[in-house]
Formats: C-alpha cells, sequence, structure tokens
C-alpha cells in the first residue's frame, strides 16, 4: 500500500518535504492531482528513489508554486522489474492551496530565448508558434552566427507562423557578427530589431530608441518595458563605461514610478541571479553597479537568458526579492536546455527546449513554463511571486531561491 504525506510551509508554495512510504516499490513519480488523478498538461515535479525499507523522501526547493487546479498529490510506484505498478495520493490541506484567484486584468507576455537559428527553421517556427500571448519578448541569441540571411530566415518564420504578434527584441552574443565573418558586428540585428520595433510603432506603441546604441524602452500597457544591448563587438558582455547607458537605464526607471512593473530584458543574467548561483566571474562587466540600480527600485521584472541551464533543475530559475518586490528569472533556452547538476532521475522531456509565460500585474507575477515540443507544463518551472504571499513574512529571500 502507498502512503504519502507532505510537509509544506506557506499557502500556495510547494517547497517542502514529501515522504512515500511504499514498501517492495523502488522508485515513486510525484505529481500534482486533485481527487480523481493527475493534472492533465502538467509533468511530474519529482522521481523519488524508494530503500529497501519502503521509504523515499523528496524536498522541493526553489519557491516554486502549487497550481491553483491541485488539491492532491500523487505518487505512482514502480517495483523492482516493472512488473507491478501502484498509485496514492494525499489531499493538500486547506491552508495551503493555491487560492489566488486568476487576475483578469493582468498582462500576459510570452518569452523565448537562444533558439540559434542557422539552417532549421521549423524549429524557430515550432517555437514560435508555441507561443500564447500576443506580445512576445525575445531575449538574445536569436541566430548562431548573426548573419544577414539568418535574421532574414529568422523574420520568414515570423511572417509565417505569427504575423501578428508585437515582439520585442534584445541582442545576444551570437546575434552579433563573429569577426571571422569580416561584417560589422550589430549590423544585421540592428535591422532585425528595428524592423521589429517599427511594426510595434505601426500598432500604436511609442518606442524610445536610444542613439548610440540598441537600448530602447516602451509603454506596454501599465508596463514599462527597457531592453538593453549588453553585448558589443566581438561577441562581448560590454555596457561602455561612463554615465550611458546605465545611466539612462537609472533615468528610465525614476521617469516612471507608477509602473505597474518594470520589466527589463538583458540577455546575460546578473552574477547574483543566475541559474548557477554566483558560479565563477560575472557575465556582465558593470555586474554590481547594474545590481545596485536595481536594488535602488522596486516592482522589476529582470528577464534574462544565454545560459541553457534547464528550468527543471533543483536550485530553480527565478529568485524573487521579497523586500523590494523585485524578481529575476532566467527563462531557458528554446532549444535543448542543460539538465546537469546533480540529478540522477529525471522527466525525458525536462531537457526540452522552453517556452514561458507570464501573467503581470502591480501586485503579482505569474510565470508558467512548458516544453516547446508537447506543450506539457513544468511544475518546476511555475511560480507565483506576489506582495501580499505569506511567505514574503514567513521566510527570507535566500530562503526563496
Amino acid at each position: 500500500m502507498v502512503k504519502l504525506q507532505t510537509g509544506l510551509v506557506c499557502a500556495g508554495c510547494a517547497q517542502g518535504k514529501y515522504m512515500v512510504k511504499a514498501k517492495g516499490f523502488f522508485l515513486a513519480v510525484l505529481r500534482w492531482g486533485d481527487a480523481e488523478g493527475p493534472l492533465d498538461g502538467w509533468g511530474p515535479f519529482a522521481y523519488v528513489p524508494i530503500d529497501p525499507a519502503g521509504n523515499g523522501t523528496f524536498y522541493f526547493s526553489g519557491r516554486r508554486a502549487i497550481p491553483r487546479e491541485a488539491t492532491h498529490v500523487w505518487a505512482h510506484c514502480v517495483n523492482y522489474d516493472f512488473s507491478a505498478a501502484e498509485d496514492g495520493c494525499a489531499e493538500i490541506p486547506e491552508r495551503f492551496l493555491n487560492t489566488a484567484a486568476p487576475d483578469p486584468s493582468a498582462m500576459r507576455f510570452s518569452v523565448l530565448t537562444d533558439l540559434h537559428l542557422s539552417g532549421k527553421p521549423w524549429r524557430i517556427t515550432q517555437a514560435l508558434k508555441a507561443t500564447e500571448s500576443d506580445t512576445l519578448f525575445l531575449l538574445g541569441d536569436a541566430t548562431n552566427d548573426g548573419l544577414p540571411d539568418q535574421f532574414s530566415l529568422f523574420q520568414a518564420c515570423i511572417r509565417d507562423s505569427v504575423p501578428e504578434k508585437v515582439i520585442f527584441p534584445v541582442p545576444g552574443n551570437h546575434d552579433i557578427t563573429h569577426p571571422r565573418f569580416n561584417l560589422p558586428g550589430t549590423a544585421a540585428y540592428g535591422g532585425f530589431q528595428e524592423t521589429l520595433l517599427s511594426k510595434a510603432a505601426e500598432k500604436g506603441y511609442t518606442v524610445d530608441r536610444r542613439e548610440s546604441s540598441l537600448a530602447y524602452a516602451v509603454r506596454v500597457g501599465r508596463a514599462d518595458v527597457i531592453g538593453l544591448q549588453c553585448v558589443t563587438e566581438g561577441r562581448k558582455f560590454l555596457f561602455p563605461e561612463g554615465k550611458e547607458p546605465l545611466g539612462w537605464l537609472e533615468a528610465r526607471l525614476d521617469s516612471f514610478p507608477d509602473a505597474a512593473r518594470h520589466i527589463i530584458l538583458c540577455h546575460a543574467p546578473l552574477l547574483n541571479h543566475n541559474p548557477h548561483r554566483n558560479e565563477g566571474a560575472p557575465y556582465l562587466n558593470r555586474d554590481k553597479e547594474l545590481q545596485a540600480i536595481l536594488d535602488r527600485h522596486t516592482n522589476i521584472l529582470f528577464l534574462s537568458g544565454h545560459t541553457h541551464v534547464s528550468p527543471n533543475l533543483p536550485r530553480g530559475s527565478a529568485d524573487w526579492d521579497a523586500e523590494r518586490n523585485n524578481i529575476y528569472l532566467d527563462c531557458g533556452s528554446a532549444v535543448e536546455t542543460d539538465t546537469g547538476g546533480g540529478q540522477e532521475l529525471m522527466a525525458p522531456d525536462w531537457q526540452d527546449g522552453v517556452v514561458t509565460e507570464l501573467a503581470v500585474s502591480g501586485d503579482a507575477v505569474e510565470i508558467s513554463m512548458r516544453s516547446v515540443k508537447t506543450g506539457v507544463r513544468f511544475p518546476r518551472a511555475y511560480y507565483r511571486f506576489s506582495r501580499s504571499d505569506p511567505m514574503k513574512t514567513w521566510t527570507s529571500a535566500a530562503h526563496c531561491r
């Protein structure tokens, strides 16, 4: 007989301890569900080894959220030769359910990053078609080599698959032409970005372009969207020294204190919030200066890519600075992701490319990620951060990572 217990810590939050008792079995697959069974469209959130005594334990960290539809946790257990299987479930105590109602006024955005188009447009079309929202953020490395033909092919993919979407891009290091091609580094990407921003302008958006770089800002509903150029010639992550462009960023943040959310698009993550959790040197040359600017402001959603790290790793891909209500999110590549990091057992689709969906309001940000290939939602990539979240008072920001 399979028995399952949960040791959750806060309402709506999946963080906690999950204990399985299943004598004679060796593996339990944990899923969110209701009284009838596992939720449709959601993958598993853990593969738990069971010892010879019949005990298995999983510690869910990373500040993930419990889906609204979930009222139970289900465990599917299999024996050593896969000749038998048994299911068990535990009801989530009412005080821990996610009772936050969807906000019908929330702004919705889709995010793709690191598509690395070279010569396989079907993969790009598949990723673009997987997005749900009318507004799409491209966080860099749209192409693999930054060549004019690659950007032209990407534009064709957009026309063929999502011609109605408004797309706001930023450059990645692979969008800059490599010196071996003997072409101007940002020229091809600059034309690509200008085409997309001009399309946005035609639809009524006022785009504030910086003449000296590819950085820009635009109001999208109640959000202020800021696209940073963090790469330059030679594919270096480099913000020029002096007041610009980080001074421009801070002035923009100061100019719209009433924005429900400041959404910053930047290809590379900040050191304190990258998925590797501070390992190695920072990607950005003025990392500490940029972090200090963000720490002087509130209601920031900082979106980055570049790392190709799977959001399904135990440590997670989102950090929440509860004091400032600032969120830092690594969005996971749209191509195969890196599932290294000490996990012995994992779902086969956890390395799939990822599409991110955001529901953004002044009070809360809901983050959901799905497999580009299958459309299955990843429980390990589902978050909800809110000003009124009880987790804010339960623990420090460090525990929410």
